[in-house]
């Protein structure tokens, strides 16, 4: 047998070995889907404590020489002039160690408020981005999960992989890279998403996208229900940037979730979040 010859033949099997695509999203991924706008109802009654760790990497090199840490309360809400709209709400409390006037931040909430929906969202986002390092990264968590809403599911391809389901997006409106601007070139991702086997919530979604010279690795970890009835909640959110051609990592951004407490007028009543 030649060495080409065996080399087909090896493809072939591999081929007829894997996995067919699904052309209807799992059921799982269905009854997720299904099940968000309950999700993000019940996720906007809690404010969590966030600490967010963000990396600069020497590429040669690999290691960090430039780092920043903030300790920030942490919540989701529907934006004033979008009520259908979530979007994410970070008081820091403190950035390297250093204590910053947070309530004085929570006390002036409303002057958030803008008169159209696109600079409500800049407000929100540029009252944490002020305390990081420049240009750097905040994720969206809830716009991420909303991408496998019941209007957007079909536009991915699904593969059983696992115990998990791999995905690929393959049409739609894809990921902008700025939120804020509509002419913003946008990146189909692909990534997997698994649940309990037992439970059936959510418990990892790995999502990956290339732009330009630079690709995106970002893994969403959530904790399991604390009681019957409750929702999985996030604990870990990790963002690395790449060089597409080198592999070597630019930059990381870490955001780590705890003391989850019920949002009533105080916060003094914790319930079990991740890590209890």
């Amino acid at each position: 047998m030649t060495k080409s010859l065996f080399l087909l033949l090896v493809a072939a099997s591999a081929a007829a070995s894997a996995a067919p695509p699904l052309t209807e999203p799992p059921p799982a991924v269905v009854e997720f889907s299904r099940a968000l706008p309950a999700y993000f109802a019940e996720l906007e009654n809690y404010v969590a404590s966030e600490r967010t760790v963000q990396q600069v990497m020497r590429e040669q090199t690999a290691m960090v020489f430039r780092s920043r840490v903030l300790e920030s309360d942490y919540e989701v809400a529907h934006l004033g002039e979008d009520p259908s709209a979530l979007w994410e709400f970070r008081f820091v409390r403190s950035v390297d160690g250093r204590k910053v006037d947070a309530d004085r931040q929570m006390s002036d909430f409303f002057r958030l408020r803008q008169p159209s929906a696109a600079a409500e969202r800049r407000s929100i986002v540029d009252l944490a981005r002020q305390r990081s390092l420049p240009g750097y990264y905040w994720h969206n968590l809830t716009l991420a999960l909303l991408a496998f809403g019941t209007e957007t599911l079909g536009d991915f391809d699904w593969t059983p992989k696992s115990g998990q389901f791999a995905f690929r997006q393959t049409r739609g409106p894809g990921i902008p890279e700025d939120l804020f601007d509509p002419a913003s070139p946008r990146h189909y991702p692909a990534g997997t998403i698994a649940f309990d086997p037992k439970g059936g919530w959510l418990s990892r979604l790995y999502l990956e996208w290339t732009s330009g010279e630079r690709k995106a690795r970002i893994t969403m970890t959530f904790s399991r229900p604390a009681a019957p009835g409750e929702i999985a909640l996030p604990r870990r959110y990790e963002a690395v940037h790449e060089r597409r051609t080198s592999g070597a990592v630019v930059d990381r951004t870490t955001f780590e979730y705890s003391n989850f407490r019920r949002f009533t007028v105080t916060t003094d009543s914790e319930t079990s979040g991740p890590g209890h």
